[in-house]
């Protein structure tokens, strides 16, 4: 199982994203919450129009490339190919920083 070693660090590099996939007031504290749960949330929030449509407007190019990038991640751990996830694993926190400066501000 891929999963995040320092969540707060990752909350630190992609605030907005964060806030946007799990909104304070909505979101229950004991969840784990790292890079691959982010993608999927974020996914989830756009594609079943949880989110205004400006942002689903904003966000969609780049959730589609973070989408991509997650799937090769969890295709290579599934084939067992460190160099590959490794790879892989880059190319999303690329694709979730690119996505960070697409999202709107609060």
């Amino acid at each position: 199982i891929a999963q995040t070693l320092d969540q707060e660090a990752a909350e630190k590099r992609y605030p907005t994203l964060f806030a946007l996939a799990w909104p304070v007031e909505a979101t229950p504290g004991d969840s784990h919450r790292g890079l691959v749960e982010l993608a999927a949330t974020l996914d989830d929030r756009v594609r079943l129009g949880d989110l205004p449509a400006p942002e689903r407007k904003a966000l969609t190019p780049g959730v589609e490339k973070v989408m991509a990038a997650k799937a090769a991640l969890e295709g290579a751990l599934g084939e067992r190919d460190a160099k590959a996830a490794d790879q892989a694993s880059y190319q999303l926190e690329d694709a979730l920083a690119e996505l960070e400066k697409l999202a709107p501000r609060p």
